[in-house]
């Protein structure tokens, strides 16, 4: 049917020609039925004129629906009475009503099509002789064409509205495939600020304390060129690996495995090489921590020490880690150094923190502390992720083991809120 209905609409057929085509096609098969005495009747010179004026006020129904409609009754109505006819002149009625349906309102179309049958019943039962059903196949056609009519329209509505929802559908893969996009870009940018700037830092102090002990200290100054020598080398095989991905190539990637608090050894003594004194003591085993829990705890201490180390040179650190009920709290301080502790508020540092926090649900909190220098305090739900999933719901039974911690992948209530 919708093939039918596309090859018809690309005929382009002119709507009057069509109109005038189907007039032609009722005119004669009026003339056919009455061609021939039939019952005592035969098709006259009023009759003819009358059918040849139903086909002239069909004609009419595009323009003008409800005149059609009135015009074409009153001469099925005028031909029923003065012939004593049957005959099929009511599609001139059923035509008009049909179009009447298509071009008014609800309200409109209903008051006219009762209306005209009930005009037409009325006349045929009052004015005609013989077999009054006959007579009235002309109201029944009328209701067949309005009928066919309303399908048509409801048709039409519920083709519109799949046409609608397709188009909304389209409208919100695009804007998914957009929102994803973003999503992704912000992702990258994290992780670029997060794998380059770390490093970056360490060699630019490095590089520093080559250049200025070189003549007086050469085997320290090659040390330091040396840890310089060696974080160039860990950011290129980092950005060989994200843009490895990026061009998403055939070839095998290099891979690595994701930062985690097992890294946070490694990562401190990196920067106590740099001249940063940290004081950490590493804490318990937590047990199995969701990965994205991890990784946020990890590049949290990693740009705060950063950011220590760009903007508050010679100030001594502080880092703490301690699980609570539910969640893990990650804290860096400093002691302020040579520089304003204000300075820690530029750059995209604390605002790359505050986005990955907050995408796992956590809380960020960054300032000057009141004693001086600048505290990053992050608390972590641990329910984030996989690795908390199982725990997590059993936290909300009344069963749930009461020395179990929602999340802590293991972890037991008696050692929770330990640093």
């Amino acid at each position: 049917m919708d093939a039918l209905s596309r090859w018809w609409r690309d005929l382009r057929v002119p709507p009057l020609l069509l109109d005038g085509v189907l007039a032609f096609g009722i005119l004669l098969a009026n003339g056919a039925a009455l061609g021939q005495r039939r019952n005592g009747h035969a098709l006259t010179l009023s009759g003819s004129l009358l059918i040849i004026a139903g086909a002239l006020f069909m004609v009419l129904r595009r323009r003008m629906p409800i005149s059609s409609l009135c015009l074409t009754t009153i001469v099925g109505i005028t031909y029923t009475i003065t012939q004593q006819a049957k005959s099929p002149i009511g599609l001139f009625m059923a035509c008009a009503a049909y179009t009447v349906v298509q071009r008014t309102e609800r309200r409109t179309r209903a008051a006219a099509i009762v209306s005209v049958v009930a005009v037409t019943v009325v006349a045929a039962a009052v004015y005609t002789d013989g077999e009054l059903f006959a007579n009235l196949v002309n109201g029944l056609v009328v209701l067949i064409g309005a009928a066919i009519g309303e399908a048509t329209q409801y048709r039409r509505a519920y083709l519109r509205e799949l046409e609608e929802r397709a188009v909304q559908a389209e409208q919100s893969r695009d804007e998914e495939a957009q929102r994803r996009v973003m999503e992704e870009r912000l992702r990258i940018a994290h992780e670029l600020h997060d794998v380059i700037a770390h490093h970056i830092a360490l060699m630019n102090v490095q590089s520093g304390v080559a250049a200025h002990v070189l003549r007086s200290q050469p085997d320290e100054a090659e040390r330091a060129l040396a840890l310089v020598r060696s974080g160039g080398r860990t950011v290129l095989q980092e950005l060989t690996v994200l843009l490895g991905v990026l061009r998403r190539s055939g070839s095998p990637l290099p891979t690595a495995p994701t930062p985690s608090l097992h890294e946070l050894d490694a990562l401190i003594r990196s920067f106590t090489a740099a001249g940063v004194q940290v004081e950490w003591t590493p804490p318990a085993a937590p047990g199995v921590l969701p990965d994205v829990v991890e990784l946020t705890a990890y590049r949290v201490v990693q740009e705060s020490l950063t950011n220590v180390l760009k903007h508050a040179p010679g100030a001594a650190a502080r880092v703490s880690i301690c699980w609570e009920v539910g969640s893990l709290s990650v804290e860096v301080s400093d002691s302020g150094g040579t520089s304003p502790a204000a300075g820690h508020l530029g750059g995209h540092g604390l605002t790359g923190m505050r986005e990955r926090v907050t995408a796992v649900g956590g809380t960020l909190d960054a300032g000057p502390q009141s004693a001086g220098g600048f505290s990053v305090r992050a608390v972590l739900p641990l329910e984030t992720g996989d690795a908390g999933d199982d725990q997590g719901a059993a936290g909300g039974r009344p069963d749930a083991d009461p020395e179990r911690v929602p999340g802590a992948g293991g972890l037991s209530a008696r050692s929770a809120g330990r640093c």
